[in-house]
């Protein structure tokens, strides 16, 4: 599986960002193939994962989508159970999916990271970080909303 060899190359850049302890793996169970850093990994079912009470957020959740047992899942429970890992379960998420997955990962905020076009593969990386989701513009900040200067010369 040629996603295994991109998975460990990103874990690698991911470590080198922020070192990750705890990672979490939805639609095959990873830890056999990836051995990295003493990561502890914990794979669920989609069906776990939305039975799931919240009890600990992970560092990282790697989503594969393209595997059958996710693949033919209704896109309604790949929403629920990609929203609620987003929310609730970790701050970095990391799906392979299938090219037909794009408008369904662009609406929930993810961002690709392997352009489709660049291989020959039905598969696209994409990748979810609230760190960098939303850029936060310059005009948003007090500077540009109270002006102090103002307050004694006119009433609002």
């Amino acid at each position: 599986m040629a996603e295994l060899n991109v998975i460990t190359s990103m874990l690698d850049d991911l470590f080198k960002e922020q070192p990750i302890q705890t990672a979490l793996c939805i639609g095959q169970n990873l830890e056999q193939y990836v051995h990295h850093h003493s990561i502890q990994w914990q794979y669920f079912s989609v069906s776990e994962l939305l039975n799931l009470p919240f009890t600990r957020r992970y560092d990282l959740a790697i989503v594969l989508l393209d595997v059958d047992t996710i693949e033919n899942i209704e896109e309604s429970e790949k929403t629920q159970f990609l929203v609620k890992l987003r929310d609730l379960f970790a701050k970095r998420i990391i799906v392979v999916s299938r090219l037909e997955d794009e408008k369904l990962l662009r609406s929930l905020g993810f961002t690709q990271l392997i352009d489709k076009t660049t291989h020959e593969q039905n598969f696209a990386l994409w990748q979810f970080n609230i760190l960098t989701y939303k850029h936060i513009p310059d005009w948003f900040n007090s500077k540009f909303w109270a002006n102090p200067e103002n307050w004694d010369k006119f009433r609002w």
